[in-house]
């Protein structure tokens, strides 16, 4: 079963997956969301935002909101360090011109977002076999911000849900 479900999450994305490590830890997003990688980003800190928001970043006459990954997922983050890179995504214009949008396409703001992480690792093939992200209850980790896993070898790789991830509005918790 868990092959299947891997498969049909190949069949709705045949993009290729962008790696990148944060924390020592390995994460890859859908590489259709990413516009560009900015090398040693100067991030501004902005008060009273939201803990994950780690500032602004002026890129080339625009502003650009800088999110902590690690903030994000829930994990205790580190002060950026000489290798950071803020890997910027597309806006909803941006992605809506796409052929065949990434999934979550409709998640994405209309103003530019980056994300602060470690270091850019590679660029992952197309048939790249992700696996279902673990239930919640044994990962401990909000799975609306994960898409899945990859296995590499001693290693695993967690496929981020970009959409999820860049969206600043907090779903509400349903009522039990």
């Amino acid at each position: 079963m868990t092959q299947s479900l891997a498969i049909s999450h190949h069949a709705q994305s045949a993009s290729q997956l962008l790696g990148f490590s944060s924390c020592g830890r390995q994460y890859a997003c859908d590489l259709l969301w990413v516009k560009e990688v900015l090398r040693n980003p100067i991030v501004t800190p902005v008060s009273l935002a939201a803990s994950y928001v780690r500032g602004v970043v002026h890129l080339r006459g625009q502003i650009l909101t800088a999110l902590d990954l690690e903030d994000r997922l829930g994990h205790p983050s580190n002060e950026p360090r000489p290798s950071s890179r803020c890997i910027v995504f597309k806006t909803a214009n941006d992605l809506a011109r796409l052929p065949q949008p990434p999934e979550n396409h409709e998640m994405a703001d209309s103003d530019r977002t980056g994300l602060l992480v470690d270091a850019i690792g590679d660029i992952l093939p197309p048939d790249t076999r992700v696996l279902p992200a673990p239930p919640e209850a044994l990962s401990g980790l909000d799975t609306r911000f994960i898409a899945g896993v990859i296995s590499s070898g001693e290693s695993l790789i967690t496929v981020l849900q970009i959409g999820n991830l860049l969206s600043i509005s907090e779903p509400k918790k349903n009522a039990a």
